[in-house]
């Protein structure tokens, strides 16, 4: 564990210089109201999976299939605010009977369709290789991985975390998802406190009575920058955090509760009271 985040700690110091340096002189800073348009899913895809050398993303690939690895088998898993990816689907491939995408962004579902379709172009095989290294398996495996995965995901939707219910499902979905994640997602959709804690709420109802929540994000941060854009994100702390999940009735005081924060990011797996 220290090895792996004395190396996510340089890479993240690294990135961390040459985004600035990239957008040093980018005086426009977007917000949500501005993903609609300026939110580019192929610069979002080449930025972040490319080369997968973001600590965010590295943070994910790396300890998401040990968080899997623990969990019971499940039958339905839903990834809010997938964004373009299907690397949570690749995790869970093993682990969930049906995986379901959702995001908010017109561009984002429709590369997500163009996946499941098998007519995107863009080559996962980077983020591929990092999962199956983790998961003590050859790179041989990574066009078997992908296709896996591909036949777990049963269905695509649209969401929204400032509605509840969240996920445009049909009504037999709704609050039926054994398991939820989300990953560096509300922190970027939420312009106040208030805002991000009700969103919290509105996607961990989603989850069953005794399903599990799990979290990705950043912390004590205000924007992040891809495809030579600014976004902004909401500032917020661990503290501030853990108490949205505590009253979002996640068991986030149980000592088997999953927290790691490194360099300024967070993952978080939590067990949804079943009272």
């Amino acid at each position: 564990m220290d090895f792996i985040s004395q190396q996510l700690q340089k890479q993240d110091e690294t990135y961390g210089k040459d985004q600035r340096n990239k957008v040093e002189d980018k005086q426009v800073i977007f917000t949500r109201d501005h993903f609609a348009t300026e939110f580019d899913t192929n610069a979002y895809l080449t930025d972040f999976y490319t080369k997968i050398d973001d600590p965010a993303m590295q943070l994910v690939l790396t300890f998401l299939p040990s968080i899997v690895a623990r969990l019971p088998s499940r039958k339905r898993l839903l990834d809010f605010g997938a964004g373009p990816t299907m690397h949570v689907a690749a995790c869970f491939r093993n682990n969930v009977d049906e995986v379901y995408l959702a995001d908010f962004l017109p561009q984002n579902l429709e590369e997500l369709k163009k996946w499941k379709n098998k007519e995107s172009n863009f080559d996962w095989s980077a983020a591929l290789k990092l999962l199956l290294t983790r998961e003590g398996k050859d790179w041989s495996f990574v066009k078997a991985t992908e296709e896996e995965a591909r036949e777990k995901v049963k269905d695509i939707y649209h969401c929204n975390c400032f509605e509840n219910p969240s996920v445009d499902c049909p009504p037999e979905l709704r609050g039926k998802f054994d398991i939820i994640t989300s990953f560096f997602t509300l922190e970027y959709c939420t312009n106040t406190l208030e805002e991000y804690r009700n969103a919290v709420k509105n996607v961990v109802d989603q989850v069953i009575p005794g399903g599990y929540y799990i979290m990705g994000g950043i912390l004590e941060e205000t924007w992040c920058s891809f495809g030579g854009r600014k976004f902004t994100c909401l500032y917020t702390t661990k503290d501030f955090v853990v108490d949205c999940l505590r009253q979002a009735s996640l068991e986030v005081d149980d000592e088997k509760t999953y927290f790691l924060e490194i360099n300024g990011m967070f993952l978080v797996c939590a067990k949804k009271s079943e009272k």
